[in-house]
């Protein structure tokens, strides 16, 4: 099982978020950025978006961002957290 992607919540990271630099998910295409300290946190990985706006982008579109919505794909079966089912 992996770890959980701060933006879109599936379990897509192969290591704990900390140690999984520049990881970029295939769900919702977030680059985890280690550096962020808050939600509301310029990103410099993601194009100074914040996490929180990746989050309800990802809601929106299926994607931390709109243009990005025709890279990701839906989360494999193992990838969904038990309180998602």
């Amino acid at each position: 099982m992996g770890y959980r992607c701060l933006c879109c919540g599936y379990l897509t990271l192969p290591v704990p978020d900390r140690e999984a630099i520049g990881y970029i998910c295939p769900v919702c295409f977030w680059e985890n950025d280690v550096s962020l300290k808050k939600h509301t946190h310029k990103s410099a990985c993601n194009h100074g978006m914040t996490l929180q706006e990746g989050e309800k982008n990802f809601i929106a579109f299926g994607a931390c961002q709109k243009r990005l919505a025709k890279y990701v794909r839906e989360p494999k079966e193992e990838e969904i957290p038990p309180y998602y089912a």
